[in-house]
């Protein structure tokens, strides 16, 4: 497991208080009581989940329309704190040709 988890947007939303100290008395409990306890915080989360598709919150939503490369180069450059040294630069490499791709659109347009 990651030491260096970084929670996403969508965690921030269906995470609460109740569900972290939860999460952090997990490994104080006998065995049998962790599957139960297990089992609930994923229902919890499950629930909360659910609750955000069924609102009419948007705040998860970051999408400009006006400019979906910016978007992508947006979502790659997030998605680049989760990956390893190699995948960063596998993204790094990304980013670059969608940026060149970009200066050359708006040059020759």
């Amino acid at each position: 497991m990651d030491n260096n988890y970084i929670p996403t947007a969508f965690d921030e939303k269906i995470q609460s208080k109740d569900l972290n100290i939860l999460k952090t008395a997990l490994p104080y409990m006998n065995g049998a009581r962790q599957k139960g306890i297990i089992t609930l915080i994923k229902s919890l989360e499950l629930r909360n989940s659910l609750e955000l598709i069924n609102s009419d919150d948007s705040s998860l939503s970051i999408m400009s329309a006006e400019n979906p490369m910016e978007n992508t180069l947006n979502m790659l450059n997030d998605i680049r704190q989760f990956c390893n040294e190699r995948e960063q630069e596998h993204i790094d490499l990304l980013v670059n040709l969608f940026s060149m791709f970009s200066t050359y659109e708006t040059m020759f347009s």
